[in-house]
């Protein structure tokens, strides 16, 4: 079992329309030697008040990157939530990876003074409680994809790791910081906030209430989205709506990032290399000029476009969509409706931008997390529990 465990992954075949992330033919069965890591933010909603989303998204998104570098070659199944993330891993890898993980958890400490709160949790284990977790691949593009999850087991991974008793201790990762291990190369924040043309930044979760009518739900769910929001002018990220000027705060926040545990002088120098790529990347958007033969600010903009991770799924549906007041009307009369109905839950918070965090390992190799400005998807998800605790 352990050889085809091991590439259950990388043999999955992917599908393109987001519209079929309901389909159960896309999923299979993750085996029971994975494991599930999750990882979020304790006390966001303090950052967040704070005005410091920005930050909890690209402490969010450090433990991809960590989990990345450390499996350089691998695929890694990975969901990014915006507060936190997800990242199935298999049992042999659990150990390669717990330096990275703890090391994030020293990132937030001494970084960003966050807590963020990291466990894993055997596949076996969720599986005892009734759950499954069933993964498929979505291609975001013709160049990048990221996992979609179904079958509750998220769910079930998630509570474990809060669980405040004793049992639920044992599933957390922890360990010395100070002798962390942790590789950031790549987490990068660039770009200032992206406003919203069309009024508004909508970040929506939705979650089917009965798992036996869960496909349908989310099939007419997306159905009906999909007769409302343009698929392009909807979408949050987009060459022409991308904001060209330079953000200092945000490249001395990546440098503290990829250089952490650097000396002074070792960081100085990551600072001067960080400026340098965004200045030469804004000269090529300025002036349109091509390097290395083939490379472009245009088409690194479109491909950017179009490795933009604004609609995914894990156990519910989750998504960062431009649109007008009456758009956003009709979405959320229709998922009241659908709530009344006992059908569904939502969760959805509205601002004028989105935010973007990128991961960059190569001009041509790069995936970026999208999430709602001002709370995004962390206050949405509020919603969303306050009316699962309503019920």
């Amino acid at each position: 079992m352990s050889i085809e465990s091991k590439s259950f992954y990388e043999k999955l075949v992917p599908f393109s329309l987001f519209s079929e992330v309901a389909n159960p033919e896309h999923y299979r069965e993750l085996p029971s030697d994975w494991w599930v890591v999750v990882t979020d933010i304790a006390g966001s909603t303090k950052a967040i008040e704070e005005n410091r989303y920005k930050d909890v998204n690209l402490l969010g998104a450090s433990s991809i990157v960590a989990v990345l570098n450390r499996l350089k070659g691998k695929e890694v199944p990975f969901v990014f939530g915006g507060d936190g993330a997800t990242i199935l891993v298999h049992a042999d890898d659990m150990e390669t990876i717990r330096p990275s993980l703890i090391g994030a958890q020293r990132l937030a400490r001494d970084v960003f003074a966050m807590e963020l709160r990291t466990g894993a949790v055997p596949v076996s284990v969720i599986n005892g409680l009734g759950a499954s977790v069933e993964v498929a691949k979505f291609a975001i593009s013709g160049k990048s994809t990221i996992a979609a999850i179904r079958g509750g087991g998220l769910q079930v991974a998630e509570k474990l790791v809060k669980d405040p008793s004793t049992d639920g201790q044992k599933f957390r990762i922890a360990g010395d910081l100070s002798a962390s291990e942790a590789d950031f190369e790549g987490l990068s924040c660039r770009w200032n906030p992206i406003k919203a043309k069309k009024g508004e930044m909508m970040s929506l979760l939705i979650l089917a209430k009965e798992s036996k009518t869960s496909s349908t739900v989310y099939r007419e769910t997306l159905r009906y989205l999909d007769s409302v929001l343009d698929s392009k002018d909807s979408r949050p990220v987009s060459p022409e709506k991308m904001d060209r000027g330079l953000n200092y705060r945000s490249l001395l926040t990546e440098m503290r990032i990829q250089a952490f545990g650097f000396s002074f002088f070792a960081q100085l120098g990551k600072l001067k290399s960080i400026l340098v790529e965004a200045l030469v990347m804004r000269i090529l958007v300025w002036t349109g000029a091509t390097i290395k033969g083939w490379f472009t600010a245009d088409r690194y903009l479109q491909d950017l476009s179009a490795n933009t991770d604004f609609q995914k799924f894990d156990d519910m549906i989750r998504m960062v969509r431009d649109c007008s007041r009456e758009q956003k009307n009709l979405v959320l009369n229709y998922l009241e409706e659908q709530r009344a109905n006992g059908r569904l839950y939502y969760g959805a918070h509205f601002s004028n931008e989105a935010l973007m965090t990128c991961l960059v390992f190569q001009l041509d190799n790069h995936i970026h997390f999208v999430d709602g400005g001002g709370g995004g998807y962390a206050l949405a998800a509020k919603q969303l529990k306050a009316q699962i605790k309503e019920s």
